[in-house]
């Protein structure tokens, strides 16, 4: 019974564990309050999902900045970016709607395109930002690249995440917010990981075989 409640028991690492994903939504929260900073934020926030809580490595509290300071100039530009474009297809769509404006079926065509474009770039874009050094335009093309191979792992986040949002919305408490999204970004990084890894730079075992880089370490 003892050991079940010492610092290797498993009631001590769910508690820990739980704890780390909380501090990290909270940090997360906190982060996004400037609106334009929410991609730094989101960066940072899977950056230290992986590294700390799922890998025990470094602290939450400051490996969260360290990851937020690293990704903050492209960060706040795919904001600026993605906010920018939604605006304006929201706009152009509300516009339609209220004022039943006749269009063609090229302008509905290339709206659903750019609406499907911007949310299978923005799914994988600040996972791909926190653990790649590339410009931005690059970043968009990897995430964009990485949703199409991985389309049944893309497939399972955009229904995952929906019904998390819902849930959230709808079903679960309010003071559920600072653990819900942890949980998610918890659960979707072994997805994530997972479309990553092809990409991750390679490095030799003893034995001569390559294998991914531990980014974590």
């Amino acid at each position: 019974m003892g050991q079940l409640f010492s610092t290797d028991g498993i009631i001590y690492r769910f508690l820990n564990k739980t704890g780390n994903i909380i501090l990290a939504t909270i940090l997360w929260l906190a982060g996004c309050i400037p609106v334009v900073t929410i991609g730094a934020s989101t960066a940072a926030f899977y950056y230290v999902m992986v590294k700390s809580v799922r890998k025990d490595v470094g602290y939450v509290h400051s490996e969260f900045w360290r990851g937020y300071k690293m990704n903050f100039k492209k960060g706040v530009a795919a904001t600026v970016l993605l906010l920018a474009l939604g605006t304006v297809l929201g706009l152009e769509m509300r516009m339609v709607l209220e004022n039943n404006v006749e269009v063609s079926r090229i302008w509905y065509s290339l709206s659903g395109l750019l609406i499907l474009l911007m949310v299978l770039v923005t799914l994988y874009l600040f996972p791909v930002m926190s653990r790649f050094d590339m410009k931005l335009s690059k970043l968009c093309t990897l995430a964009f690249v990485i949703s199409i191979r991985y389309w049944y792992i893309t497939a399972a986040l955009i229904a995952g995440l929906a019904v998390v949002v819902l849930a959230q919305l709808y079903l679960l408490p309010l003071p559920l917010i600072l653990l819900t999204p942890g949980l998610w970004c918890y659960a979707s990084s072994f997805l994530v990981e997972r479309a990553m890894k092809p990409y991750m730079p390679k490095s030799q075992t003893p034995e001569g075989e390559e294998q991914p880089e531990n980014w974590y370490d």
